[in-house]
């Protein structure tokens, strides 16, 4: 459906030309298709299906078969190509475990992973297939571009896509158009980067969020209300889809105290078996419009609420559907336009284009017209929105000056009736991801929904929250009436007023009464001051002090929810963010190149200051580089950790999991207090005791080394209890990246 582009059809046989084991055990079925275009598609044609060589994988006998079945039914899905990129990934991953080195298996990985849910992962392993093989594939410079672009690394991936244009290496059209486009994209993402918007953006959470799709929203005229589509299993969803999801299924979750309750199947008969997704509520609450992918290529349908039980959809009331797929809905405030996304509109731009119909003085029905070259472009437009007054629409696209995917837009309505030019939303409201179904957050000024597959979600397509609005354009404002002094009543007399054009009125002759009277005390009850509290500070590489864009997430860490997200400047490294009160908090920083850091703040309720400083330096990720691992403690005299040592330990985990190539050695080293023979011996057991740690939590043992230095590598003086304590320590060395 609609922005994750599905179009559904009922009762067609399935049937797949299979050439893996694993695939023939699904049978051709009468089923609900569900036809996956990927909101951010493959390349225009198929990765290069390079063969991995037995000769060149080969290592050492031990685990070769094993990682052989893995390369062999990776390729098969790979052959498949569409939704079964993911399936690729998961299985090269595996035999990657047995033999990392491989040119032609690095590049299949990172073009599976490019072409399925994994797309941040891809950039090292695509570097790593250029650094062995430059001239591995003709498309590999493509590749690694597009790779770079998913990962922010704008400047690279503009080098690597021109080094691409400028070889000599065949190209097809669709490649060429494709790599130009992705040049576009980073250049726009380079401008709009430079001026990061003060927005914070966080995950809506569990309530509303599942580890399937969710998106589509839709709000009620009191926005204590949405209705929103996911991907999650329920009773009515269907089996054995062609993409491993479960169809789409209308859900709903009612705000109480400004929080969203847990979300639940919508009843009655608008959820079936296939694919129905919610696009505009009336403001009475009773009528839903609603994509059904069960009729032509996915149809706009209508359910009525009656006796608060929802209805099967029926037909719209006026001709917009065709044979193609109209995949988005919606009404002007005045109800008197529909606007909606079809891809088999007359003058279409190309791809999916936005049309509109108005209603004529008769009380019929304009017929569809599309919405112009402001607003529509050659590429795919989504998911329309109005602003309350109807002067403003959101929509979004792929087109523009798009960063990457699917960007949320705007376009403000003259006065004459004119839309003007799409102006791009900015980051980080949009990223190199989709972002889609924008809605103004009625109940609080500044703030905004947005259904994204940024980094960050639980899965697939979710639900987000900002706080603050998009730039939007300030239009001439009309010349304000006479304002009277303080403490005076003021009379108008209007004599004469003449209309010019709707938007206009002229007035002639006012005259204006001032009267002055005697002002009666007030007494305003006294307000709770709101609190105002930021957390700010700078984020640098730890070696050279460069300012690093990154990623930081504040974690509430009595749920483990990330409550707001923001990122730090690329031109300074500031970032500044609102915390809702004064409390614990997790940071979490994160940047593409650098490992991961996170801090725990303790804010006290008598804390004073208006703001709370935390600078945060992030180490580079490159062989040979050491990191100190802090608070690894063991029991005393002994090898044994104690739980004291998890959380860190845990973080290493992840970072390890982030950088699935990353080979590491674990040293172990003590203070130069009693023998060197045993403090040699209890360093290098402490350091084997991590290693264990690590395989048990199921790091592969090829990826890990250890040893002991004892007192031989101090990095403080041994004459102190500070010193002594600081050579007391376990670090680990990048051995490969």
């Amino acid at each position: 459906m609609i922005a994750t582009e599905i179009y559904c059809f009922v009762k067609v046989k399935l049937i797949l030309i299979l050439r893996c084991e694993k695939l023939q055990s699904m049978k051709s079925q009468l089923i609900s298709l569900i036809i996956l275009l990927l909101i951010n598609p493959s390349f225009s044609e198929a990765q290069t299906d390079i063969k991995i060589r037995k000769k060149e994988f080969k290592t050492v006998r031990d685990g070769f078969k094993e990682a052989w079945s893995y390369i062999s039914s990776g390729d098969d899905y790979f052959k498949e190509g569409s939704v079964w990129y993911g399936s690729a990934y998961e299985d090269y991953r595996k035999a990657m475990v047995y033999n990392d080195a491989n040119p032609a298996l690095n590049y299949k990985t990172g073009a599976a992973a490019l072409n399925s849910d994994n797309k941040e992962k891809a950039a090292g392993f695509m570097l790593k297939a250029y650094t062995m093989d430059k001239e591995l594939t003709d498309d590999l410079l493509l590749l690694t571009g597009r790779a770079l672009q998913y990962a922010g690394r704008y400047d690279e991936a503009i080098t690597m896509l021109n080094d691409y244009l400028n070889t000599a290496v065949p190209k097809t059209k669709e490649n060429l158009s494709d790599a130009n486009k992705f040049l576009a994209e980073c250049n726009s993402a380079l401008e709009l980067t430079r001026d990061t918007l003060n927005v914070e953006i966080r995950n809506a959470g569990s309530n509303l969020n599942s580890f399937a799709d969710d998106y589509s929203l839709v709000f009620s005229s009191d926005f204590n209300t949405l209705y929103f589509a996911t991907r999650r299993e329920v009773s009515r969803s269907s089996l054995s889809l062609v993409d491993g999801k479960f169809d789409e299924n209308i859900f709903c979750s009612t705000r109480l105290n400004n929080d969203w309750g847990s979300a639940f199947a919508v009843t009655g008969a608008v959820n079936t078996n296939f694919c129905e997704t919610p696009l505009y509520l009336s403001p009475s609450g009773d009528e839903l419009y609603v994509y059904t992918g069960y009729q032509n290529g996915g149809d706009i349908r209508l359910s009525v609420k009656k006796k608060g039980v929802w209805k099967a959809p029926e037909k719209v009331p006026f001709t917009i559907n065709t044979g193609g797929a109209e995949t988005s809905f919606t009404f002007s405030p005045s109800g008197n336009e529909v606007w909606f996304v079809t891809t088999k509109g007359k003058n279409s731009l190309g791809g999916k284009d936005i049309y509109f119909m108005k209603k004529t003085p008769e009380f019929n029905w304009s017929k569809p017209e599309n919405a112009g070259l402001a607003i529509n472009t050659p590429l795919d437009e989504e998911s329309v929105r109005f602003s309350e007054l109807g002067d403003t629409i959101w929509f979004s696209s792929k087109g523009h000056n798009a960063i990457g995917g699917y960007d949320i837009f705007y376009s403000v309505r003259d006065s004459t009736g004119l839309w003007k030019k799409a102006v791009n939303c900015g980051y980080p409201v949009n990223t190199p991801w989709d972002e889609l179904f924008y809605n103004p957050d009625k109940n609080k000024k500044g703030a905004f929904y947005l259904a994204s597959n940024r980094t960050g979600t639980m899965g697939g397509l979710d639900i987000f929250h900002g706080n603050k609005l998009p730039p939007k354009i300030v239009e001439s404002e009309p010349v304000p009436a006479p304002v009277a002094p303080p403490d005076t009543i003021v009379q108008k007399i209007i004599i004469e007023t003449q209309p010019v054009r709707p938007d206009t009125i002229v007035v002639k002759d006012t005259v204006v009464v001032i009267r002055e009277i005697a002002p009666e005390p007030v007494v305003q009850p006294e307000k709770p001051a709101e609190l105002v509290l930021y957390l700010t500070g700078k984020v640098q590489d730890a070696e050279t002090g460069d300012p690093v864009m990154a990623k930081i997430d504040v974690i509430d860490p009595s749920t483990d929810i990330v409550i707001s997200t923001t990122a730090s400047s690329d031109a300074d490294g500031i970032y500044r963010v609102r915390l809702p009160e004064k409390k614990s908090y997790m940071i979490d920083f994160r940047s593409t190149g650098f490992l991961p850091d996170m801090k725990k703040i303790i804010i006290p309720e008598n804390y004073s200051e208006d703001y709370y400083k935390l600078d945060m330096p992030l180490i580079k990720v490159k062989v040979g580089k050491k990191v100190v691992l802090n608070n690894i403690l063991f029991q005393t005299g002994k090898a044994i950790l104690t739980s004291g040592s998890y959380a860190e330990l845990d973080r290493l985990l992840g970072i390890l999991g982030d950088n699935p190539l990353m080979r590491i050695e674990i040293s172990g080293h003590t203070d130069n207090t009693g023998s060197l023979a045993l403090n040699s011996k209890l360093s290098e057991d402490r350091a084997k005791a991590v290693v264990e740690y690590l395989i048990q939590k199921g790091v592969d043992q090829g990826r890990l080394e250890f040893k002991g230095f004892g007192p031989q590598q101090p990095i403080a003086d041994n004459k102190t209890a500070e010193g002594r304590a600081r050579n007391r320590r376990v670090e680990f060395k990048i051995l490969e990246f």
